[in-house]
């Protein structure tokens, strides 16, 4: 899954976290330039107002002279986007105006307090403008007090935002994309030996070579080192596993021949039965020897063998062996395939289900391999289908445990299809038998695949 991937999850990270610190960024750059706009918007407000006040007589009339001279014609220009005007608070009727309003008094209907003599607002004039507007009450002398309010269009402020705002966006973006490059780049060149210790573990589980080979940075050098410690150390463990188990059986070999010997030279209902029990001993010190020896095998790293050279093999020793029944041995197997593990195992699992479909064949044995690949696990699913009598489903369990001989007329122990169940469990795989197509009996073997 995408999740079990440490350089995904890494990129996923850090992308996630720039792209979280770019958000945060760009939102207070927006919000500082716009209150930085606002304040500058609102000291020209209060610069305008104190040169209206300048400009003001006892009866609320402004100079215009005086305050075109101040501001630059700022007023002056019908529908400038710079407007003010004067009233009387006590009457609410408004005294003087810009020219710039045109006589389009602004729609303030109430005044400031005396508590508040001044306030900071917002006008919605005529055509949908919309103005931020600074009133004050001014008492110049006793008697003689009005409310001036100076106002300005706030669209080329918002305009000034919006066209921030955009050109944040838009270089934040770019710098977004050049930081998803640049991290897509670091996952890909900075996990780079992590891959190349995945990919020498797949070679040594292929057995195409035998340790980790290479350079490595020095964060992964010990890793690497003790990996390959490790694979040395699992290769003694089942060298001495495979002498001890050999030393064992030799060293069983001798007592049980000469009880067996014994037992034989007497024809007492004793000895037979000593004789009896020492053969079913023999074949369990055989078995478990044997399953102690594959269990050590099916674990060693680097254990390949290539099926099609070894499944022809057999077909052409079994042809000679059923010479006289005229058998035809189909094989069906890509070249390419290979078992991960040892030949032996393989050739005595092959084997015994090959021979045992041909012992049931009437005409036709047929034998196909093939690949299974799944999510992390690749397996060979090998079959084994004859044209004979086939056997029940309700028989087939009964088949596949150790000693079960459904048919005593063909020669066998019946151990052999529970040897190789048992040898396919060993080996991480399993054993089943289906209805073939040919009409007989399908035995279907999977077993690890080796690497591509």
């Amino acid at each position: 899954m995408w999740t079990r991937s440490l350089s995904l999850r890494a990129a996923l990270i850090a992308a996630g976290g720039s792209a979280l610190a770019l958000v945060v960024a760009g939102a207070v750059f927006i919000v500082q330039f716009s209150n930085a706009v606002e304040r500058n918007f609102d000291a020209r407000l209060e610069t305008l107002l104190l040169t209206l006040i300048t400009a003001t007589g006892l009866d609320g009339q402004v100079d215009e002279e005086a305050v075109e001279g101040r501001s630059g014609g700022t007023f002056s220009r019908p529908l400038s986007g710079w407007y003010w005007q004067t009233r009387d608070p006590t009457t609410g009727k408004e005294i003087d105006w810009s020219p710039s309003l045109a006589f389009d008094i602004l729609p303030v209907k109430d005044f400031p307090t005396a508590e508040n003599p001044s306030r900071t607002f917002t006008i919605e004039a005529s055509g949908g403008r919309e103005l931020r507007a600074l009133e004050q009450l001014v008492t110049l002398a006793p008697g003689h007090t009005f409310a001036l309010l100076v106002a300005g269009d706030t669209g080329p402020m918002v305009d000034d935002i919006r066209a921030f705002r955009n050109s944040v966006i838009w270089w934040l973006g770019g710098m977004a994309v050049l930081l998803a490059v640049g991290i897509a780049l670091l996952m890909r060149w900075g996990l780079r030996p992590l891959r190349d210790v995945r990919d020498d573990l797949r070679k040594i589980r292929d057995g195409d070579i035998q340790h980790l080979e290479g350079e490595y940075p020095s964060e992964i050098e010990p890793l690497v080192h003790d990996l390959n410690a490790l694979i040395d150390s699992n290769r003694e463990i089942v060298e001495r596993s495979r002498t001890h188990v050999g030393n064992l059986a030799h060293a069983l070999k001798t007592p049980i021949a000469v009880l067996q010997n014994e037992a034989g030279q007497s024809r007492e209902p004793l000895a037979a039965k000593v004789g009896e029990q020492i053969g079913i001993m023999r074949s369990q010190v055989e078995h478990h020897l044997n399953r102690a020896r594959i269990a050590a095998q099916s674990n060693v790293l680097g254990a390949v063998t290539a099926v099609e050279p070894v499944i022809s093999a057999l077909a052409r020793v079994m042809g000679k062996v059923h010479q006289e029944r005229r058998l035809a041995i189909a094989v069906e197997a890509p070249p390419g395939l290979r078992f991960r593990g040892e030949k032996q195992d393989f050739e005595e699992m092959a084997g015994n289900l090959l021979d045992n479909a041909c012992k049931w064949a009437r005409s036709r044995v047929r034998v196909s391999a093939r690949r299974e690949d799944g999510d992390r696990r690749h397996f060979l699913v090998l079959a084994f289908d004859d044209d004979g009598p086939g056997l029940p489903p309700e028989r087939r369990e009964e088949a596949l445990s150790r000693g079960g001989r459904l048919d005593e007329t063909k020669p066998g122990s019946g151990l052999g299809l529970s040897i190789v169940a048992e040898l396919a469990r060993i080996y991480g795989g399993s054993l089943a038998l289906e209805t073939s197509d040919l009409g007989g009996l399908s035995a279907r073997l999977k077993l690890p695949a080796a690497g591509e």
